[in-house]
Formats: structure tokens, sequence, C-alpha cells
């Protein structure tokens, strides 16, 4: 994996000089640092001779491209063919003589921003309007069309210096051309070399060999669909009063991959599984996975019924991911061991209900 930069200041008069090149007209009232993953990304107050507005600038920091530009395309492709609550896309620059790129520039949207890690204590009326509406969003987001071979979205469109992108889905495109299965086994691979590193690596020789069996035994045909794969509540901008979602954030890692990889990725990671090992946090895949279905269904009534959420190897994948990124979790004090503990025990008891 790249190594992961610090996110890089700006300062005020950068921030003005990046604004005139989407918007010469736009004044800069107030510029504040967010929090966003390691991107460079501020929250703006302009305004013009019509109104003020609020934009979320999000930046490269250090100059490599880190999708910024493809991530930015995709918000469009979104906003101009779906319903899912994605910020609009004001203004992109690719390139610059005189400022730091890549970079865009993009609506504010309403909606708190929640940790990764709450999902597993929202009641369970919230979780499951949460995840019943995360479902209706991933039913449209599956409907877009997608390239027809399977991988990490890029974008084959012209470069951009302040305007907007097109929003067209035939720009959409794969870095490497792959079947599903070839791209399958390259990222069960890839995950499977870090599960090797960590703390949960006694599992990874079975694993491995249990993946290889499973990828190598399916059956086609797959649709091709374009994936959130990011899936997590800290890219949810939601009520938590409500559960209602209000915005989607975060597209730079999406995949074309089958729906029942996405849905599966998305059913573990928003049933707050992952957390069960603490005393007062239960597994609630079944609900979350009624209510992911309920909401799919709504959206994509001919495909609902083909498309499994309970897919062994996909949940598995989900499952490794996340013990990869175990260290990164915040834990309650004191319940670290037993929450590893669990994650092992959950793997363990996939492996035997396959051995079975």
């Amino acid at each position: 994996m790249d190594d992961v930069p610090d996110a890089r200041a700006f300062s005020e008069a950068t921030l003005e000089e990046m604004l005139r090149s989407v918007d010469p007209d736009w004044e800069l009232l107030a510029a504040e640092p967010a929090e966003r993953g390691f991107s460079s990304v501020y929250r703006l107050t302009v305004a013009d001779d019509e109104r003020t507005r609020e934009l979320y600038l999000k930046a490269s920091p250090d100059g490599r491209t880190w999708r910024l530009p493809t991530e930015s395309r995709i918000q469009a492709v979104l906003r101009a063919t779906t319903s899912i609550p994605v910020p609009e896309v004001v203004g992109v620059v690719d390139d610059h003589d005189a400022v730091p790129t890549p970079w865009y520039l993009m609506e504010a949207l309403p909606g708190e921003e929640l940790p990764y890690e709450r999902v597993a204590r929202l009641e369970d009326a919230i979780l499951r309007r949460l995840a019943r509406q995360v479902g209706e969003y991933l039913g449209e987001l599956h409907a877009v069309p997608a390239p027809d071979d399977f991988g990490h979205v890029r974008h084959d469109g012209p470069a951009l210096r302040g305007g907007r992108p097109a929003g067209d889905p035939s720009t959409l495109t794969v870095t490497e051309a792959r079947t599903w299965p070839e791209f399958l086994r390259a990222y069960a691979d890839r995950e499977l070399e870090r599960h090797a590193d960590s703390r949960f690596g006694a599992l990874t020789p079975e694993l491995r060999s249990w993946l290889e069996r499973e990828i190598d035994a399916l059956e086609g045909p797959f649709e091709a669909a374009l994936g959130r794969n990011d899936h997590g509540l800290h890219n949810l901008l939601v009520d938590p009063e409500t559960g209602d979602v209000m915005g989607m954030l975060d597209w730079g890692y999406t995949l074309v991959v089958p729906p029942a990889f996405d849905l599966a990725f998305a059913t573990y990671i928003f049933s707050g599984a992952f957390l069960a090992g603490c005393p007062d946090v239960r597994d609630r895949r079944p609900l979350v996975r009624d209510a992911l279905a309920a909401g799919y269904r709504t959206t994509a009534p001919d495909r609902e019924e083909t498309v499994p959420v309970a897919d062994p190897r996909y949940e598995a994948l989900a499952m490794i991911r996340i013990t990869n990124d175990f260290d990164q979790l915040t834990l309650p004090d004191g319940t670290e061991t037993a929450v590893e503990e669990r994650l092992e025990a959950d793997l363990e008891a996939l492996l035997e209900r396959e051995r079975a």
C-alpha cells in the first residue's frame, strides 16, 4: 500500500487563488480545516453578489492524485443519474500553474458525521432506517451504467481547470480490465498479505486455502456494477435522531464489482459485528441484512431476488479487511482483547461452517 501522507495546510492566499480558478467572483469569507481522512479538506464560506454558500474543498495532500479526479467525476455521475445524496461538484482543478493540485470544490450537505464505531450503538429502529436507505441507494448505484470489466474505477474524460464534470457514466473506466475471478483473486491476495502481518495472522494460511478454492469454484455470469466499497458510518452524513441518510461521502475507492460483493460488505460493516466482543454490543447482521434487502427491493426490484447478501466468500473478505485495520479502531478502554478474540472466533466459525 502507498504510504499515507499527512494533510497539508493551505494559506488564505492560496485558498483565495484556488477559488478564483473556479469562479473569479467568489469572495472567501472563512476557511476552516476539516478532519476527513488524509486529504487536505477545508470548509469554506464564500460569497458573491447573489448569496453566501458553504463549500468543501478536497485536495491532494502531496501532489499525487489519490483518486481525487476520479472521485469528482463519480460524484457528478451520481448526481446526474441517481437520487443518491452526494455533494454537488462545482469545480475541479486537475492541474494548475499557480496552486497545488489536484483538488475539487463541492457543496456542503446537512447532517452529522459520526465515528465509524458508533454504528454498533445505534438503536435498532435508527439502524434499521439507516440500513434501509443505504439499501435503496445501493439499488440505484448498481443500476448506473458501469464498465464491462472489473476493477478500480477511473475516468477517461478531459482534464479540468475549474470546470464542472459532465456527469457522463461512459467516461468511467477501470485501471486494468479483468474478469471477476481475476480481480477477486488479486483483491484477496492483497488483503491476505496484510492479514498475515496482523495480530490475526495465525488464521491466514487456512483462510488463503479456503478462499483460493472458493474463488476457483466461482461460476458466472457476473454482473458488473459500481460498488460503494468504502462503506462505513464515517462516510455518511446522518440525522442521528432518525437514522436518515443525508449524504454519502468519499467515493474515491469505488470499484466495479458484482452487486452481491457490495451488499455483503455493507451488511457486515453497518451491522457493527466487528465490535461484538464488547459487552454492550450485539451482532446485528440479520437486522441490517433484512433492512438492506427491503430498501434494495424498492429501487432494484428486478435484481434483488437474484442478489445474495450473505455470500460467505465476500463476508470473509469484509471480516479480513476489518482485522487488517484493527489497530485503527477506536475501542472502549479495556475491551481490546475481548474484541480481538471475538473477531478471531467469528473467522474460525466461518471456516468451521464451510468445513462441515
